[in-house]
């Protein structure tokens, strides 16, 4: 819960004139270090040893590749103010235990891909026992991980983004407090199948459900708080438009409108001043984030647009800088 009394708005004024944050700290790049668990068998293959990773063999991305631009994208997005850092690499030579206790063998899913259908179901992975069989509780609780990306493929189970351990909350999937932890942690699901875009857009439903948490709900046709006016775009918003959603840009009319070339007044730039806002507007259309790639570009500008300046705002009491609560929410709760 935020506290929003006048001892703490007094409080916060004096932390934006120190540039510290809610909590007294220096506004510095956040460094987040990660735990890649690439659950990615050795299946049969035509080559000279008879066997190739599953995402080599059914000519999917290289996962190593995919993490590679997708830090590379948001170091560039926050200009540095998010330092994402792999500390420890696993490849996983088997199929992710399902929740019922079920686990592909190599035959069974390459059948599935093969005809399409005949997938288990339930689908969902058994977080806890993926927790469990790579120490991660462990490493959590030293300090030496502060968040888990899983790297798999179609059908493997996993949450966009989900928490874990004490205090989690949903953020477009979980939670699992039932994970004894120290902390709270997140573990991000991707796909290598998919690319860097998809990466990022699961980010921003992390973001979304994140922000709607910590500034107590969100209704996109409500514009009562800064995070609303933000993800505000022109089609459910009532005509107003900040920096869109998700899945809808500020001028989009359709779920995963990326390339719409329809122009319409946005305040999206204003939010680069943020908390100092003037309510300016400018155009914005699908070539405002550009292509090719119309739906990995727009996330970069999407994030590019995320406050993170230093101080507490002295109105709202929230932190002006919001990649804090995307990566440092345990401080925040």
């Amino acid at each position: 819960m935020l506290i929003k009394s006048t001892v703490w708005v007094a409080f916060a004024s004096f932390l934006i004139l120190t540039g510290q944050d809610a909590l007294g700290q220096a506004n510095s790049s956040i460094e987040v270090k990660v735990l890649v668990l690439n659950y990615d068998p050795f299946v049969p293959y035509a080559n000279e040893n008879g066997e190739a990773r599953l995402h080599e063999a059914l000519k999917w991305n290289d996962p190593r590749k995919l993490a590679e631009g997708y830090i590379a994208d948001l170091d560039k997005a926050t200009a540095g103010a998010v330092r994402l850092k792999v500390v420890d690499w696993k490849d996983v030579d088997r199929f992710p235990l399902k929740k019922d206790g079920f686990r592909y063998i190599t035959g069974t899913y390459l059948t599935c891909h093969q005809t399409g259908k005949g997938w288990h179901d339930p689908d969902i992975v058994d977080y806890a026992q993926v927790v469990a069989e790579n120490g991660v509780a462990e490493l959590i609780n030293k300090g030496a991980v502060d968040e888990v990306w899983l790297f798999g493929a179609p059908y493997f189970g996993y949450w966009e983004s989900a928490m874990a351990g004490p205090r989690s909350f949903y953020i477009n999937g979980g939670p699992f407090p039932a994970i004894k932890t120290e902390r709270p942690f997140v573990i991000m699901g991707f796909s290598y199948e998919r690319g860097v875009g998809e990466m990022l857009h699961d980010l921003s439903h992390r973001v979304e459900s994140t922000m709607e948490h910590f500034s107590g709900g969100w209704k996109v046709d409500q514009l009562t708080t800064d995070w609303a006016r933000f993800a505000a775009n022109a089609k459910q918003s009532n005509g107003e438009a900040g920096a869109g959603t998700c899945h809808y840009p500020p001028n989009g009319e359709k779920d995963y409108d990326y390339d719409n070339k329809r122009v319409v007044q946005s305040t999206a730039d204003d939010w680069l001043n943020y908390p100092n806002l003037t309510g300016r507007k400018t155009e914005v259309n699908c070539e405002t984030w550009g292509g090719p790639d119309y739906h990995r570009n727009y996330f970069i500008w999407w994030f590019t647009h995320l406050p993170k300046a230093a101080g507490v705002n002295s109105k709202t009491g929230m932190q002006n800088n919001w990649w804090r609560y995307v990566y440092r929410y345990d401080s925040s709760l």
